[in-house]
């Protein structure tokens, strides 16, 4: 049986190593929400994948966020929103809060957008693969 209302939200976990982590057929899980019209909202985008580097201490987003004069967490969530995915940072802290307030005042570079959404190439290379 197939549902009466039809879906307009996806929510999945974003990961610069796993981003949309699902797929569907030979198609990431984000672009089959773009072809099917469906939002989504990324989750845990800063939050470290099993048995991996947490991606707040990748060389590669730190590099970037230094660039920009911005924290991590701000490059990676900002990533995400220009993926198109919504987001919803979390934290107790109001220094973080104001922090994750703070990813609309700037856009990161299609270069540097591409660079984090290949990051997820590298977390799958082995010793055996190289």
């Amino acid at each position: 049986a197939f549902a009466r209302v039809r879906p307009v939200y996806l929510q999945n976990k974003l990961s610069v190593y796993n981003p949309g982590e699902q797929q569907v057929g030979p198609r990431s899980v984000l672009a089959y929400a773009r072809e099917n019209g469906l939002a989504v909202m990324g989750y845990s985008v800063i939050n470290p994948w099993p048995f991996m580097l947490p991606p707040m201490e990748d060389p590669h987003v730190k590099s970037i966020a230094a660039r920009y004069g911005r924290s991590p967490a701000q490059v990676l969530h900002r990533w995400a929103l220009q993926l198109g995915a919504a987001v919803i940072p979390k934290s107790a802290s109001p220094a973080r809060i104001a922090e994750n307030a703070r990813l609309l005042d700037f856009r990161l570079s299609e270069t540097d957008v591409r660079l984090l959404s290949g990051l997820v190439a590298l977390s799958e290379s082995t010793v055996d693969l190289l």
